[in-house]
């Protein structure tokens, strides 16, 4: 079995997001904007190009190499990467490409971590999450030595730290296989509070995502919940609907007897009936990306959150497998990212184009 299988099997499994109605959501409609998908109108994203930018990302000297780009997050002159898959760990480059430090302390020791799956950049240190130690939060300094861990709080699959207001932003996907219902949670000291809930129609959907939640300028930070299609606008103890998706026929009205039939059954009918499937979020402060699958094409979807509104794009299979997947969202360039390269895509504006 060759690692692309490998790969497509665990996002069946743990890393899958699909949109639902927006109507999941319990806050009022009128309150919640909402952004038009009209797959039909989706623009060939090759022709639309303005730049492309090549980055090499060169080995390692410990002999770790980072075979899936999982999360990419960009801090001043430093490019911190997530591998999920082939050599699993956490490395750091300079602007040119060249590692400059890597954590890959797999193991079961007070140091060590089992699977690494989500991490936060914060100005002091960086923060990665592993589902699976009892201690699942890992603390290292900027030059990513240990410092630390401790459990936080219920979370699943992604967190936030908010550095500013010290508190937790954790993402417990649907899973309610445990009894709890919470979806996300809000912690800031020694409480915490289930700001969303799990949908009695999406318990034990136990898709995933990429990424759920994202950053804007000005301190805002964006949260989409796995198998819905609402944008949550997250503020200290409190998350409303900031925007809706609405991709009409094209996505999948889930039904409690849904969790049934199996993950990945399940994934794999929806997807063959050509609904949208993988829907991830990014930003890069301003503009939000989505990305998503529907039958054969790979779209990227870009939202302007001052005015909603938005500009579709797609790719074939085989430009997809070339570039690979989004990973950032980055001085309004779109990050792609496959095995030891970075692939920077500027597009075109409207006055750009012929």
């Amino acid at each position: 079995m060759n690692m692309s299988r490998i790969v497509k099997i665990f996002v069946v499994v743990v890393l899958t997001g699909l949109t639902c109605a927006c109507t999941n959501s319990k806050e009022s409609e009128s309150e919640t904007r909402t952004v038009e998908v009209d797959l039909e109108e989706a623009l060939p994203l090759t022709e639309n190009v303005q730049s492309v930018d090549v980055m090499t990302l060169k080995d390692s000297e410990t002999g770790h190499l980072p075979g899936h780009l999982s999360k990419v997050v960009f801090r001043r002159d430093s490019i911190f990467v997530l591998d999920m898959f082939k050599d699993n760990g956490l490395y750091v480059y300079d602007s040119d490409g060249n590692i400059i430090n890597s954590f890959v302390n797999r193991g079961e020791g007070p140091e060590e971590f089992q699977v690494i799956r989500d991490f936060n950049v914060t100005s002091d240190n960086i923060i990665l999450f592993d589902p699976r130690s009892d201690e699942p939060f890992i603390f290292l300094d900027r030059d990513l030595n240990f410092l630390s861990k401790d459990k936080i709080g219920d979370c699943e699959y992604h967190f936030f730290y908010d550095s500013k207001n010290d508190s937790w932003w954790l993402d417990r996907g649907n899973d309610a296989y445990d009894g709890s219902d919470s979806k996300l949670i809000y912690k800031k000291g020694s409480g915490s509070k289930t700001m969303l809930k799990i949908p009695d129609n999406l318990k034990n959907i136990t898709f995933g995502i990429w990424h759920s939640f994202t950053e804007l300028s000005g301190d805002s930070l964006l949260y989409i919940p796995v198998v819905e299609n609402v944008v949550y606008l997250c503020e200290p103890d409190n998350a409303k609907p900031l925007y809706c998706l609405d991709f009409k026929s094209k996505w999948y009205e889930f039904k409690k007897g849904d969790r049934n039939e199996g993950t990945v059954n399940l994934w794999d009918r929806i997807a063959d009936e050509g609904y949208v499937n993988t829907l991830d979020i990014l930003s890069d402060g301003r503009n939000v990306l989505h990305t998503f699958n529907s039958g054969d094409r790979h779209y990227v979807l870009i939202v302007n959150t001052d005015t909603y509104s938005s500009r579709l794009y797609y790719l074939t299979e085989e430009e997809h497998e070339n570039l690979g997947d989004a990973v950032a969202y980055h001085n309004g360039q779109i990050i792609f990212g496959v095995p030891g390269k970075l692939v920077k895509v500027s597009m075109k504006r409207d006055s750009d184009k012929s």
